[in-house]
C-alpha cells in the first residue's frame, strides 16, 4: 500500500476533500434512471502517431457537482473518496483515424454507460500501450485526450461522445541537482526473466559535507504504492534551510540516503522474489547494492545498511530484514501492507468464502468496516468510503485479468502464482469475491505472521532485535488489524539470548491514520534510533 495514499494524485485529492468538507455519494449507489443511448468514440490522427496502436483504452468520467473539483482531470482517477464512472476496452492495431467505440459491452464501473444517472460529466480518454508502471502518466508514448464536457438529460438524445487523443506522455528525465544523483543499474537477472533489457533505478543523496576519504552507512528507503526513486527530490527539499542540531540532521551527515524504485509491470513488487515479478529481491541484493557500493564510498556490511519504508514500502523492509539478515542490519516500518493474511485489511483469506463480505469482527474495535453490507477497503475520518468490491472493479476496467498494476493486482502478482493466461492468478473472482482456496494457500509463503509461527527460532530473534513497526490506530486501510495479530505472535515468544539487545517493537500510534502516522512522535523518533544504531556500530566516523 502507499506512502502517499495509493498515489500522489490521491494525496492531493485528500487535501481537496478535507478543505471542502463535503459528504460522499458513490454514483453506483444512487437512484439510477435510464439515460439516452450513450457511446464513446476514441481515435487519434496520423499527425499524433503514424503507426497502429495496441493497448487498453480507458474512458474516465467525473460527474460535476460532487467532491472532485474542476481542477482535477478525469484521467487522474481512480478516486477512492468518491469513485467515479470508468469504461475500458482492449484495442489491437488501432489505425490512425480509426474509431474504437465503447458502449455497454465495455468493462464498466460502477454501471454500464446506459445506466448512468442524468447529470453533467467531464470525460477523458487514455490509450495505455505499455505495462511498465502503475501510473500511465509515467510511461512514455501513451496517448490521451483533453477533458470534454457532456450532459445526460431527460429526453435529449446523446448518440455519442467523441474523444480525440491529442497528446503523448513524454519521457521525464531525472533532474539531478547538487548533492544527489540518479543511478541506473542493468539487471541481468530481471532481463532474463522478462525477456528484455531491464535497468533498476535508484535516487541517491550524499551526506551533508560529504567526505570522499571516509566510508558511510546507507539508509535504503522503499517508497509506498505509487512512489518511485524520484521521491529523492522531495527528500532533498527537506534539507534546505539553516543547519540544525537534531538526530535527523546528524543522520544526514553520517549516511547516504538511497531511495529505491519498486515499480514494475505489475505495479509495486515489494522487492520480493515472486512467480510473476521474478527475482527482484535477488536483483537488489546481488546487483544493485554491489553496484552502489562500488560507485559510492559505502560501508559494505549488514549493520551499515538500514531499511526504512511506509505502507507497501513498510511491508517491503520487514520482508527484506527478516529474510536477509546477513545483508541488512535493521528496519523501521510504518503502516505496512498486511503482515498477517488472517486480516488482509479486514478479511481472512484462509477462512472466508468471499472477500467482499463476511469479514471477521474487528480485533481493535475499528469502525466503518461495512458499507451496504460489503467489506470496506478504505475509510476516511471514521467514515466508510470505498468497498473492496469497488476497488477491484475499478482495477478490472484499467486492466483486465489482473494487469492493472494497481493495489490488489500488485498483491496478486507478489503473493500468488502465475495464471494459465500468463498473468497473475486472481485470489478471488472480481465479480463475486469468491476466494480461490488453492491460490489462498499459496499466499502462506508470503504471510509474515504465518512464517513467524512456523519458524519462530529463525524469525523471532530478528523481530525482537532488529524490526520496528508503527501503525496508526485509525489506519485508513485497516492495516492495524494485521499488525495486532503479528504483535500477539511476537509477544508470545521468549528468547534468552538476544546479543543485539531487544530493540525491536510494535507500537500503535493513537488517533493516527495511514498518512498522519508519519508525523507522529513515535515515527519521528526513528531518526534517534537510527542515529543510536550508527553510534553503536561505530559508523559515525568510519
Amino acid at each position: 500500500m502507499m506512502f502517499h495514499m495509493r498515489s500522489p494524485r490521491f494525496a492531493a485529492l485528500c487535501v481537496l476533500v478535507g478543505l471542502l468538507g463535503f459528504g460522499w455519494t458513490c454514483i453506483g449507489r444512487e437512484q439510477l434512471s435510464p439515460s439516452p443511448e450513450l457511446v464513446f468514440r476514441v481515435w487519434f490522427e496520423p499527425t499524433l502517431r503514424s503507426e497502429p496502436a495496441s493497448g487498453r483504452v480507458v474512458v474516465y468520467l467525473i460527474r460535476e457537482g460532487g467532491l472532485i473539483g474542476p481542477q482535477v482531470n478525469p484521467a487522474e482517477g481512480p478516486f477512492f473518496l468518491s469513485p467515479q464512472p470508468m469504461f475500458g476496452v482492449n484495442v489491437t492495431d488501432l489505425r490512425p483515424g480509426q474509431f474504437v467505440t465503447l458502449d455497454d459491452s465495455a468493462t464498466s464501473f460502477p454501471v454500464e454507460m446506459s445506466r448512468l444517472p442524468r447529470g453533467k460529466y467531464r470525460a477523458q480518454a487514455v490509450l495505455d500501450m505499455h505495462r511498465d508502471d502503475s501510473d500511465w502518466q509515467r510511461e512514455p508514448g501513451n496517448l490521451f485526450s483533453r477533458p470534454l464536457t457532456f450532459t445526460i438529460a431527460e429526453g435529449r438524445p446523446l448518440p455519442r461522445v467523441d474523444l480525440k487523443l491529442e497528446a503523448v506522455t513524454q519521457p521525464r528525465p531525472p533532474r539531478e541537482t547538487a548533492g544527489m544523483a540518479f543511478v541506473e543499474v542493468p539487471s541481468r537477472l530481471l532481463s532474463e526473466f522478462r525477456g528484455k533489457e531491464v535497468k533498476l533505478r535508484v535516487g541517491v543523496i550524499y551526506p551533508v559535507n560529504w567526505d570522499k576519504s571516509r566510508q558511510y552507512a546507507a539508509i535504503y528507503e522503499v517508497p509506498g504504492f505509487g512512489g518511485d526513486d524520484r521521491a529523492i527530490l522531495h527528500e532533498l527539499r527537506k534539507r534546505t534551510g539553516p543547519e540544525r542540531e537534531d538526530p535527523r540532521s546528524e543522520i544526514w551527515k553520517h549516511a547516504f540516503k538511497i531511495i529505491l524504485n519498486p515499480e514494475g509491470p505489475n505495479g509495486h513488487h515489494l522487492f520480493t522474489n515472486s512467480a510473476n515479478n521474478g527475482p527482484v529481491a535477488d536483483a537488489l541484493i546481488q546487483e544493485v547494492i554491489p553496484a552502489l557500493e562500488q560507485k559510492f564510498n559505502l560501508v559494505p556490511r549488514a549493520e551499515a545498511r538500514l531499511l526504512r519504508g511506509h505502507s507497501s514500502g513498510g511491508w517491503s523492509v520487514i520482508w527484506l530484514a527478516m529474510n536477509y539478515p546477513d545483508v541488512f542490519g535493521a528496519a523501521w516500518s510504518s503502516s505496512p501492507d498486511p503482515v498477517d493474511f488472517r486480516r488482509f485489511q479486514l478479511s481472512d483469506i484462509y477462512a472466508q468464502e468471499s472477500i467482499y463480505s463476511g469479514a471477521p469482527a474487528s480485533l481493535l474495535g475499528n469502525t466503518a468496516t461495512e458499507l451496504d453490507g460489503q467489506t470496506v477497503s478504505y475509510r476516511d475520518q471514521g467514515v466508510a468510503r470505498m468497498t473492496v468490491r469497488d476497488e477491484n472493479l475499478m482495477e478490472e476496467v484499467i486492466g483486465p485479468s489482473n494487469t492493472s498494476g494497481q493495489q490488489w493486482d500488485s498483491w496478486f502478482a507478489v503473493f500468488g502464482p502465475r495464471g494459465a493466461d500468463g498473468n497473475p492468478a486472481a485470489l478471488f473472482d472480481p465479480a463475486t469475491g469468491k476466494i480461490d482456496r488453492a491460490v489462498a494457500e499459496q499466499y502462506r509463503k508470503y504471510d509474515i505472521s504465518w512464517l513467524l509461527r512456523s519458524e519462530p527460532e529463525k524469525y523471532g530473534p530478528i523481530f525482537k532485535q532488529r524490526i520496528r513497526i508503527v501503525v496508526g490506530t485509525e489506519d485508513d486501510f485497516f492495516l492495524n488489524e494485521a499488525v495486532e495479530l503479528l504483535r500477539r505472535e511476537i509477544d508470545a515468544l521468549s528468547f534468552f539470548d538476544l546479543p543485539e539487545g531487544s530493540l525491536g517493537y510494535i507500537t500503535f500510534a493513537p488517533g493516527c491514520t495511514h498518512g498522519t502516522v508519519v508525523r507522529n512522535d513515535i515515527v519521528l523518533n526513528f531518526n534517534s534510533e537510527m542515529l543510536e544504531h550508527l553510534r553503536k556500530h561505530n559508523l559515525l566516523s568510519y
